[in-house]
């Protein structure tokens, strides 16, 4: 993917924290902050106040206890008519297991959610203890960043219907999750095989069993909400239709419009975020 078009929308790097597989954790106090992605994970819990928070172009309000989990390919920016007492914690995934990372890239990953009192003092407890393993070189790092990351993925992971908990689940949630983490990419059933371990012809029926959606019609629409994303983010149709993986801009407005009864340019212009 040209990461050129994101020229307009800083994307803030590693390097610019605290270097290469770095992990950061900080209480900061934000009235705003511009639109941005990062090349890293990033967590965020809000202590006290309230605000909006803009994430892929769709507006949430968030307030006490109301965290996020953004990856590399997240667009957000906030603001608050006050201030918004925020706890940050943001890491490289070379930190995380390739279980962690394929959970977050899976269909059971949520992006927001809301902790009570409770909930939250032990989360905020959690990012302490992360920041003081990090810098005192610390044995459990890996496992309470694992932790943080685990509160937003559902414990029970029954999403995918009819696949029992054996290997086939196993092979199943690393073809789903590789189709999550790299659909702006030509994905071919033949490379997903490879990864299961299995037949072409078997993983397709059982990618279609787990996920309810063969695995070009789930290429499809990862791309096509993505496309959304950058389309209520600002981007021109252009660099919405080639970021997300489309060949060509006829086919991209086709099944765009084919999906979203209207035109990506009709989209855009009904939900940028101005």
């Amino acid at each position: 993917m040209n990461l050129k078009i994101y020229d307009n929308v800083p994307r803030l790097k590693t390097a610019e924290k605290t270097g290469n597989k770095h992990i950061f954790v900080k209480r900061n106090n934000y009235s705003f902050y511009d639109l941005h992605w990062h090349d890293y994970f990033e967590i965020e819990a809000v202590v006290n106040g309230s605000g909006k928070h803009f994430c892929n172009g769709i507006e949430y309000d968030i307030g006490k206890g109301d965290a996020y989990l953004l990856t590399p390919v997240d667009f957000h920016k906030i603001s608050s008519d006050n201030s918004l007492d925020i706890i940050n914690v943001s890491f490289d995934a070379t930190w995380l297991t390739e279980e962690a990372r394929n959970l977050v890239y899976s269909p059971e990953y949520v992006k927001m959610r809301h902790f009570e009192s409770s909930e939250l003092e032990s989360f905020i407890s959690a990012t302490m203890l992360v920041k003081n393993e990090y810098e005192s070189g610390g044995p459990c790092l890996r496992q309470l960043l694992e932790y943080l990351v685990s509160r937003f993925v559902p414990s029970d992971q029954a999403k995918y219907q009819g696949i029992e908990k054996s290997k086939h689940l196993d092979s199943i949630v690393r073809a789903v999750a590789y189709v999550e983490q790299h659909f702006r990419e030509k994905i071919t059933l033949e490379d997903l095989a490879k990864i299961a371990g299995y037949h072409p012809a078997y993983l397709s029926r059982l990618f279609y069993k787990a996920t309810g959606e063969n695995y070009t019609e789930r290429i499809t629409s990862l791309r096509i909400n993505y496309a959304k994303t950058l389309l209520r983010s600002g981007f021109a149709v252009s660099e919405a239709c080639f970021a997300s993986g489309f060949g060509s801009l006829s086919n991209f407005s086709s099944i765009f419009k084919r999906q979203c009864g209207m035109s990506p340019a009709t989209y855009r212009e009904s939900n940028t975020d101005r």
